[in-house]
């Protein structure tokens, strides 16, 4: 009797082990199955902050890059600037028979000559030699010898002149036969040459 109340009391101590060891795990695993869930929700919300600081590397990696190219553009002005010219009037200006106007063109320089007009203007690229036989027949071209670069009348005018590139020798000239205005828009851009150009190569 004895025998059977000990094994009683031993199979009901095993089993209150047993039950508090399944309580112990089951407690174990309710507490790993919540710290899981909060590291699968600190892993989400690190995730969306990884997506949201990719997208704020792209984004800052395209703004480079823009402020790279602006920086290049910005570079390559400061080498070889374009610069207006014309500064014999702040807006239209008045032109008609008897009156030129005339202006230098800048030695290493290309010289872009635009203008508008609401009367046909002559537009002419001269030697100084060429410019003084010009002066000294009334503003006529048929006093000056050699070739030059000219613009037949127009009310519209855009050429580009480069033989001041590497040579100090040329003076651009407007003229009309009829009154009227101009609007224009004379401008340099430096391009030196690494050789004379123009009258200076012959000479």
């Amino acid at each position: 009797m004895t025998h059977l109340r000990l094994a009683a009391t031993a199979a009901g101590l095993a089993i209150a082990l047993l039950c508090g060891l399944l309580a112990l795990t089951a407690l174990d695993d309710t507490r790993a199955h919540r710290d899981t869930s909060r590291e699968a929700e600190r892993v989400r919300a690190l995730s969306g902050q990884l997506v949201v600081v990719r997208g704020q590397s792209d984004q800052l990696t395209a703004q480079l890059a823009t402020l790279q190219t602006e920086n290049s553009a910005l570079r390559n002005d400061a080498r070889s600037p374009t610069l207006p010219m014309w500064n014999a009037c702040t807006g239209p200006c008045a032109i008609g028979p008897d009156v030129v106007r005339v202006g230098s063109v800048p030695d290493t320089f290309q010289l872009l000559l635009s203008f508008t007009a609401d009367v046909p203007v002559r537009s002419y690229v001269f030697t100084f030699h060429q410019w003084t036989q010009f002066d000294s027949c009334g503003f006529a071209v048929r006093c000056v010898t050699g070739s030059y670069q000219a613009s037949d009348p127009a009310t519209s005018v855009d050429t580009t002149f480069t033989d001041a590139e590497g040579c100090s020798a040329y003076v651009w000239v407007i003229q009309s036969d009829r009154e009227g205005t101009i609007k224009p828009d004379v401008r340099v851009h430096y391009q030196p040459a690494d050789h004379p150009t123009g009258v200076c190569a012959n000479s």
